[in-house]
């Protein structure tokens, strides 16, 4: 029997470093399963690449040697290279699809991204956080004492033209601690400021005319006032002459209230005259009773008796919803009215003088028309 060759030295550093070879290849497969779907792809394209390398290189050097060790080496390098490549492959099945399949995934995903604009697009648009919803303004919620210390409100009142009498008015307010804006008795002021509007850009809550003093206002002040009035402010107005002026500007006030106005005046020349009475269909309208019940209006002072005109009376025209409260009769229901409330409760007519009772009679009634009227306006209802 023939002895088998040695290996040449040459072969044998070939061995060594092909097996070298197969442990880095190994390596690098298990490293593989890390990677992503993709990465997976390409490296398992990479080693196949390798191995074929290496089979390529095994090959050509057993050629070169002629050797059945080469051979023989080369055969087990193919093994194991392709041994490599199958363990590569497995672990790449075991993570996300990715080529073909990776496409396929992204088209299902903006398809479904397109329905859900279409849907969305077919929804009624949402108004932002924190924006006004369209429509009509809503009433405000919340405590309405706390609502009322923010109104807006805006106060003439001529008496201020007697420092000799309490405002009755402006003490009425301040003893509720309602903020408010003092024209005085400055009509350029309050002509600006119903014109201009609050101090804060929108309408008045609130505007009170106080026209007590025996100098009246007229003409384009009703036209300011019914501007007002439109704008949904509530209004009180205190005015003793509307007789004298009631076919000027001031009557389509009177008409949309729904009252017409007269002459009221002394007839024996006593306090007797100036005495008013709740009548019995109003007694429990929320302006005699809220905050303020027993109302009563016996206790006269003289303060305009010698002027020989107390005020004006108003009678119901049918018209409007206007509601007389007081008259200075009681038995006669809707008419010698002296105070009227119209317009919802938006507006309330006071034709007699406040200065004709002490302060501790009307303070009361001026507190009930004050906040009556801002609920309205705040809230909608009394």
């Amino acid at each position: 029997m023939k002895n088998r060759p040695s290996p040449s030295p040459s072969l044998y550093r070939l061995k060594n470093l092909l097996s070298r070879g197969l442990v880095l290849l190994l390596l690098v497969a298990v490293a593989s399963c890390n990677f992503t779907s993709s990465s997976n792809d390409d490296e398992s394209l990479k080693q196949t690449q390798t191995a074929l390398s290496v089979q390529q290189t095994v090959n050509a050097a057993a050629e070169q040697e002629g050797g059945v060790n080469a051979t023989i080496q080369a055969q087990q390098a193919t093994i194991e290279a392709q041994a490599a490549q199958s363990t590569a492959e497995a672990a790449a099945q075991q993570q996300p699809p990715a080529g073909p399949d990776l496409a396929a995934t992204q088209q299902a995903l903006a398809a479904q991204q397109t329905a859900a604009a279409q849907q969305a697009a077919q929804q009624p648009p949402q108004p932002p956080t924190g924006a006004a919803p369209s429509g009509p303004p809503q009433p405000p919620t919340g405590d309405f004492d706390e609502m009322m210390k923010n109104a807006q409100i805006l106060l003439f009142e001529d008496m201020v033209n007697d420092p000799s009498e309490y405002r009755y008015v402006q003490r009425t307010l301040d003893a509720m601690r309602l903020r408010y804006k003092d024209d005085g008795s400055a009509k350029g002021w309050l002509k600006s400021d119903m014109l201009g509007g609050s101090p804060g850009g929108g309408p008045w809550d609130l505007v009170i005319l106080a026209a007590e003093w025996r100098e009246s206002i007229s003409g384009e002040f009703f036209d300011y006032l019914n501007n007002v009035l439109d704008q949904g402010t509530s209004v009180i107005i205190e005015a003793w002459y509307l007789d004298d002026i009631s076919e000027g500007r001031v009557a389509p006030i009177l008409a949309d209230c729904g009252v017409q106005v007269y002459e009221y005046y002394p007839k024996t020349g006593t306090l007797n005259d100036i005495v008013v009475w709740p009548l019995a269909s109003a007694a429990s309208h929320p302006v005699m009773t809220t905050p303020n019940g027993g109302l009563s209006f016996t206790k006269a002072r003289d303060k305009w008796l010698w002027s020989f005109d107390l005020g004006d009376h108003t009678a119901l025209t049918g018209r409007g919803d206007a509601v007389i409260l007081l008259g200075s009769d009681a038995t006669k229901e809707g008419q010698d009215g002296v105070l009227t409330v119209c317009k919802g409760g938006q507006m309330t007519l006071m034709t007699f003088s406040s200065h004709s009772f002490p302060y501790q009679v009307m303070y009361p009634l001026w507190e009930n028309m004050i906040y009556n009227a801002l609920k309205i306006r705040m809230t909608g209802s009394y």
